[in-house]
């Protein structure tokens, strides 16, 4: 498992501003402009100024920072993903990255033999979904991604049976245990795939909010990367 852990956001840039240049500096060194298919979607700032448009920094600060979905396409790639699940999907800047990533494997857009696209994305907004589904159709991605709406802590059981290469939790961080245990249960991960977490020290980080937030659930899966039961359940 892999966690990310993002500092607060501007309105623009998604981190803090005195870490703007290191930003700056990730964002640019993780483009290989020699590859046939770019690792930027040539949508993606559309879609980041479409979000901020509609819904307004506080909503749009939600999108996954661009650098971050870089390292992502990058995971998906290393791992020769064939199939991506994503629990949380806002307007698809994500889905984005990882469905352009699955393209750049080799992967062919549509369904499977059984029915099963490559990248399944679980979000319970039909307002987010609506314009994910329409930032996917623009950036040409659309064949490669089912969206499914409803809560993810009961629509991931309806899973059971697939095997996913790489999955990006990036939801609800009190439901995030709930769904690592389901994950686990279900037997989703792939042998040698990966779960990327996002924000898992959010709710400690005390000198940028306010007040901690009191989280037994989040408090609980935080836990989990040191417990050597959890690297025994995942075959490790």
């Amino acid at each position: 498992m892999f966690s990310l852990n993002e500092g607060p956001n501007d309105e623009n840039s998604g981190i803090t501003k005195d870490n703007k240049a290191l930003y700056s500096y990730a964002e640019k060194a993780s483009i290989n402009i020699g590859l046939s298919v770019p690792t930027i979607p040539v949508s993606i700032q559309q879609v980041s100024q479409n979000t901020l448009d509609e819904f307004g920094p506080e909503i749009a600060f939600m999108a996954t920072p661009h650098a971050q979905a870089v390292m992502m396409n990058f995971f998906v790639g290393l791992l020769n993903a064939r199939y991506v699940l994503e629990i949380g999907t806002f307007t698809g800047l994500s889905a984005i990255y990882l469905a352009h990533a699955l393209k750049r494997n080799g992967v062919e857009p549509g369904p499977d033999d059984l029915g099963f696209m490559p990248l399944t994305c679980l979000d319970m907004s039909e307002v987010f979904t609506r314009h994910a589904r329409n930032n996917l159709n623009i950036a040409g991605l659309s064949d490669y991604v089912d969206i499914i709406v409803g809560d993810a802590r009961q629509e991931i059981l309806n899973l059971k049976g697939r095997k996913f290469d790489f999955i990006y939790i990036d939801a609800d961080k009190n439901s995030y245990k709930k769904y690592y245990d389901s994950i686990l249960e279900l037997g989703l991960l792939s042998k040698n795939g990966l779960i990327v977490v996002d924000n898992t020290a959010l709710w400690k980080a005390v000198e940028f909010i306010d007040q901690p937030i009191d989280d037994a659930e989040t408090a609980a899966f935080e836990k989990i990367p040191s417990e050597d039961l959890t690297r025994k359940q995942l075959g490790r």
